[in-house]
């Protein structure tokens, strides 16, 4: 009997520890990434990694900022066009899909009209 009993908790003990180590546990995932569209106030390619910063309005009206780093997943376009981040001026408007992780934000796309 005292041996399923130390069983049974080992067991739940398992149990709590993978849960906890689960909630620790940080993997990106399709609910983390988000898109914004905006003008473009910012961009740094000279940072490591670069940078690239939107100005938008929130359905509150209020400001929203969003800087994201840029790498070489990324993928940047103007039209059809694939473009470098450095081709983008401030001022021009761009739609970016970004990933939220530990990190920060990371572009995964960015898109000039």
């Amino acid at each position: 009997m005292a041996r399923k009993q130390n069983s049974l908790m080992a067991r739940a003990l398992l149990i709590l520890v993978a849960g906890v180590v689960g909630t620790f546990a940080s993997v990106p995932t399709a609910a983390s990434e988000r898109a914004v569209r905006g003008e473009v106030v910012a961009v740094n390619v000279k940072d490591s990694p670069p940078v690239i910063v939107l100005k938008t309005m929130t359905a509150n009206n209020e400001e929203l900022i969003v800087g994201a780093t840029v790498d070489s997943g990324t993928v940047i376009t103007r039209g059809k066009e694939r473009v470098t981040l450095s081709a983008i001026k401030v001022g021009e408007q761009a739609a970016m899909s970004y990933l939220k992780n530990p990190n920060g934000l990371l572009a995964r796309s960015i898109h000039v009209r």
